[in-house]
Parts: structure tokens; sequence; C-alpha cells
């Protein structure tokens, strides 16, 4: 392969790794409270703490006090590729500890304010740097952090509105080897940031005593990442691509006929099919004449189903469990190993104990991926990539995440 040829893998390999893989399909980490999280996410009809501010803003109007929460989640991934032959491949343990933080004010009886930071997208994927995909990708690491005010308002007694503005920060950083000729290889990377805007907004309401129903919304988030490529043996180069990050939509019910036991269910809608394609625009050309180098994603919309129940056990004791089917976005052509994503089964348990004015909680998650065959042919500008750079073969995963969090009553 030409030098020429190997400077193009090489964007290509910069342009899949634009996204880190998270803890929900795609790229999302849906891990931003603790109660939510151990009830199998299923919340948007409760949302009867902090956390509501990232889950359903609306529900901050149950809450009669001011709080402040915060959280962390460690997070763990287990990757393994298995070649056509037989040889077998595994991802770099590591363990990633996101955090999350949401004051609330009360300000009169039907209006609160509040403020969120928590990290939407995110998480990364580690491979060894003499492994068969090494040409695709050795690492890939994706940093969100978003600000989200939000004010919620009582418009009935039972039927509550908020929305909310999104400020997000993305970082990413890449690396993989690329392949010059026999026996000759280098190490690129690649670290670009860049700020995006959105908006959110929720709803409750309760049509009779023991029924709630709940909808959020969030908007895509479109950043501009503006960073450098560098190269060993180059002067850094610098590029801009574009990221949208998805808009999504859920719904749910929640019913506490059976009080102390609570149950809902959930329905979550994720516009993926935003993240068509992803286009690279170089400052200036690298060997060859082109500066736009355009890989196809061709994601799709995906949805995830939700259920999740919490039983209180005495006053201010709460234990909590469910169960999530995660559909992914990434269709068979364009699957690659950076996100080696599919469809996933998520477990979860966890509950929470109020001690005076505070509230602590705990929640773990079992993500069990299905095991999915790379069988496809990556391209760059529509031109195949030889076959040697494809790191066809099967991908496994699964996930232990456990949260823990604290919140202050005033």
């Amino acid at each position: 392969m030409s030098r020429d040829v190997g400077i193009l893998a090489l964007v290509l390999g910069l342009v899949v790794c634009l996204a880190g893989s998270g803890w929900a399909a795609g790229f999302a980490i849906l891990q931003q409270g603790t109660a939510a999280m151990a009830q199998g996410n299923a919340f948007v009809a409760q949302a009867d703490d902090p956390s509501a501010i990232f889950y359903n803003p609306a529900g901050l109007t149950q809450l009669r006090r001011p709080q402040i929460y915060a959280l962390t989640v460690f997070s763990s991934t287990n990757r393994a590729y298995i070649s056509p032959l037989g040889s077998y491949t595994t991802g770099k343990h590591k363990i990633f500890a996101i955090p999350a933080t949401y004051g609330v004010l009360p300000v009169t009886d039907r209006l609160v304010f509040g403020l969120g930071v928590f990290s939407p997208f995110g998480l990364g994927t580690t491979w060894p740097p003499s492994w068969a995909g090494r040409y695709l990708t050795t690492l890939s690491h994706l940093q969100t952090f978003n600000v989200n005010p939000v004010a919620a308002f009582k418009v009935m007694d039972n039927f509550s509105i908020a929305v909310g503005f999104n400020v997000m920060w993305s970082k990413v950083n890449i690396q993989r080897r690329t392949f010059l000729g026999p026996f000759t290889e280098l190490k690129s990377d690649f670290e670009g940031d860049g700020v995006g805007l959105g908006y959110n907004f929720g709803l409750l309401y309760e049509p009779m005593s023991g029924v709630k129903l709940g909808l959020a919304y969030r908007s895509e988030i479109r950043v501009n990442h503006g960073g450098d490529l560098k190269l060993a043996w180059l002067a850094p180069v610098g590029g801009d691509a574009v990221v949208v990050y998805p808009p999504s939509l859920t719904w749910g019910v929640a019913v506490s006929y059976w009080q102390p036991l609570v149950m809902e269910f959930d329905v979550t809608w994720t516009g993926w099919s935003s993240y068509d394609y992803l286009r690279l625009d170089l400052t200036q050309p690298l060997p060859g004449p082109t500066t736009t180098i355009l890989q196809e994603k061709r994601w799709r919309d995906a949805w995830a189903f939700r259920l999740g129940g919490n039983y209180q056990v005495r006053p201010g004791m709460k234990i909590r469990a469910g169960y999530i089917y995660d559909l992914t976005p990434v269709p068979s052509g364009t699957f690659d190993p950076t996100v080696p994503d599919a469809n996933r089964h998520i477990f979860t348990l966890g509950g929470d104990l109020e001690i005076q004015r505070f509230v602590l909680g705990f929640a773990y998650n079992y993500i069990l991926s299905e095991n999915r065959s790379k069988a496809n042919v990556l391209t760059i500008n529509g031109v195949p990539l030889p076959p040697g750079l494809q790191a066809n073969g099967k991908y496994k995963s699964d996930n232990h995440s456990l949260g823990f969090s604290l919140a202050y009553k005033f």
C-alpha cells in the first residue's frame, strides 16, 4: 500500500473514531441518577428527586425544599474480538468515573428552578496496539459536560410543565496505527473539542390518583470539533468535524395502586439517524489532493423499553429493580470496532436510605450485549479499504456499572 493510501486510511480512522462508546445504545450515557438507574431508568413519570433535571424536569414541582444532589457512576466494559481464524483479542480493561451534580430551588408552591451538570454522552474503547484492527482504532475517548438550567411550573394541581436549555462541551481523543508499507507503521493521534447548544422540556400529568404520566424531550446538539491531527513525521494538521448528538423522546406511566410498591414502564426513542455521516475538513491537504474526508455512518433511530419499580421497606428506605431492552442504532453495513454496538439486555437493582436530611442512594447495572459479527467493507470517500484493514470477525462485550449518590435537603 502506498504512502498516500496509508494517509487516507489514517484519516478514515480519525473519522471512525470521532465517537466513543457509552452505556446505552450508541454512545449515550443514561445513568444520571441512582433511583432511575436502579429501576431500569423507568423514571420519567416519577421524577421525584433532583435527577429529574435530566430525566423529566417537570417532576421538580414535587420537591418542596431546596436540595443538592451529587452522583458518581463507576463503569467498566469488557470487550473481545474473535477473528475468522479463531484468535482472541480483548480490549484494555479500564474503569471510568462519571460525575453528575444537581441543585433544586423551589421559589413558590408552583415554580421551581433547577441546575444540572452531567455527561450525557461518552466513555471510550481501547484495543491493544498490535491487534488486527489497529489501522481502524486503538483508542477512542469521548468526554462531554452539559450545563442544563431548567424551570418547572405547576399549571394545575395535577399537571406540570418544564423547559430548559443546554450548553454542552465535547472533547474527543482518538489514536490508531497507520500502515505505510511492509514493516512500516506509525501512530496517529487526533484531539479536538467544541461547544454546542440545545434545549429540553418535560410534562408530568396525574389523571387519577395512583397513576402518573410523564414525557421528556431532549433536542439534538450539534458540536463542531476543532483540533489537530498529529503524526510522527508531519507537522500537526488542523481539522474540523461536526458531530450531531441525537434528540430523544421518552414517555412512560407509573402506577402506585399497590403501595408500598410502585411500578413504571417507559419507552425511549432516540433519533440516531441524525448521525448519517461524518465529515472531516482539513485546513491543509495531507499527501494527496483532498481536504475533505467523508465516512458514511447511516445509523438508524433506535428504541429502548424500560420496566422498573421500587418497594418502600419502611419510611425512608426503598429497594429498586428493573430491566431494559436497548436496541442498537448501528446497521450491519457500517458496524466498526470503534463503537462495536449491539442490542443490549440491562439488569438493574439498588436502593436508597433517608437519614435525617440526607438521602443515600446506590445502583448497580449489568449490561450484556448480544454477540455481533462484522462482515462489511468500510469505505472512505466511497473507496473500499483493503481487506487487511477491515477487522472483520465476532465482537462480544458486557459492562458493570455501579453508582452512588448523596442528596441533602435544606
